[in-house]
């Protein structure tokens, strides 16, 4: 799947200037490249203008963390972090999205699946499209913030700090058979 998204970083609040004058990414995602340098020039960027982080340390991450490397039943490590599943009852879902700092997940939709999530720790981005045929707008993900993804709003989630997401999603088609991914991070 080859798409072009148009890129609006005017949203952010005021306190998050330093980080949009630090931005030096492409202005559009339409290619695997652009996405991949987008997101890295994310964490870049948020690392220069946040250099003390704003997120606070967490012992959750880092007990998920763990259960994701002893690779246990209820996990899936990936790239950026990885999985932790707390209920699968079809189709309902509920699991922990761990991600590391500076790890980021694809551009991704969902033809069915209904997702709600919720930042429990660190900071991060959320990249996605709020409304049919708007350009991709970034979000600040901080603790307690909510987003709700209906089925084909295109998103992906970015790490500039140690980031801990709970999503709950019903998903009709069954846990993570429902995934279309637009463009892919590169390998960790």
């Amino acid at each position: 799947m080859e798409s072009t998204f148009a890129l609006d970083l005017c949203p952010l609040e005021p306190r998050y200037d330093p980080f949009v004058r630090q931005m030096q990414g492409p202005e559009q995602i339409d290619s695997t490249d652009s996405f991949n340098r987008f997101c890295q020039e994310a964490c870049r960027a948020w690392r220069e203008a946040f250099p003390e982080r704003l997120g606070a340390a967490s012992p959750q991450f880092s007990e998920l963390l763990d259960e994701i490397s002893g690779r246990g039943p209820n996990v899936i490590p990936t790239g950026w972090g990885g999985v932790v599943i707390t209920l699968h009852e079809y189709p309902r879902g509920e699991k922990f999205l761990v991600v590391r700092q500076n790890g980021y997940l694809a551009l991704e939709e969902h033809e069915q699946k209904d997702e709600n999530l919720e930042v429990r720790e660190g900071i991060g981005l959320i990249l996605w499209r709020q409304k049919d045929n708007a350009p991709l707008v970034l979000d600040v993900l901080t603790p307690g913030r909510r987003f709700h993804l209906p089925p084909g709003r295109e998103h992906c989630l970015i790490g500039t700090e140690n980031l801990l997401v709970f999503e709950r999603s019903t998903d009709p088609k069954g846990m993570d058979q429902d995934l279309i991914f637009i463009y892919e991070p590169e390998a960790a």
